[in-house]
């Protein structure tokens, strides 16, 4: 019974104090609540390093890991390494892409609550004020939009292997 409760608090605790619950010695796959359990959040190797949404499997792209940096965190992928990180081009677009891991503020990300289990990730760079998000085309490129409702702006975290 003690043990069953202690496991309730260590479950309960974190997401009432406003953090996410997750065991960062574990990799993760980020799936959005507008396209569902279907596509989830993979990279490329080469080129531009993009972020992309594909269907969901066992690819490295989509085996994501959450890095404390200092009040935030470092997202990367299996696929790129721990030299790698994601981030956001410092232009009017701001597109997301990977770049190698460092410093820089667009890789600093935070996970707020939201409603049943999502969650939405902003990044110190652009703030509150903008989310990652999906675009609504048949690509449904990442990228980060204005904070709203938008069901693209809902993210989920799925456990998956322990690293």
């Amino acid at each position: 019974m003690r043990l069953a409760c202690a496991a309730i608090l260590l479950t309960i605790v974190p997401l009432l104090a406003g953090e996410v619950g997750f065991d960062d010695r574990y990799y993760y796959r980020l799936t959005n609540s507008y396209l569902g359990d279907g596509y989830s959040l993979d990279s490329t190797a080469t080129g531009k390093l993009l972020p992309m949404m594909t269907k969901s499997s066992g690819t490295a792209g989509q085996y994501w890991k959450f890095t404390a940096a200092g009040g935030c965190y470092r997202i990367g992928n299996v696929l790129l390494g721990s030299g790698y990180a994601l981030d956001n081009y410092n232009n009017g677009s701001h597109l997301p892409f990977l770049s190698v891991s460092g410093n820089a503020s667009g890789q600093c990300w935070h996970f707020t609550p939201e409603h049943d289990g999502y969650i939405r990730l902003t990044n110190d760079y652009l703030g509150n004020s903008r989310s990652l998000d999906t675009y609504s085309d048949g690509e449904h490129l990442p990228f980060m939009a204005e904070t709203s409702t938008a069901t693209g702006q809902y993210w989920k975290l799925t456990r998956l292997s322990r690293q």
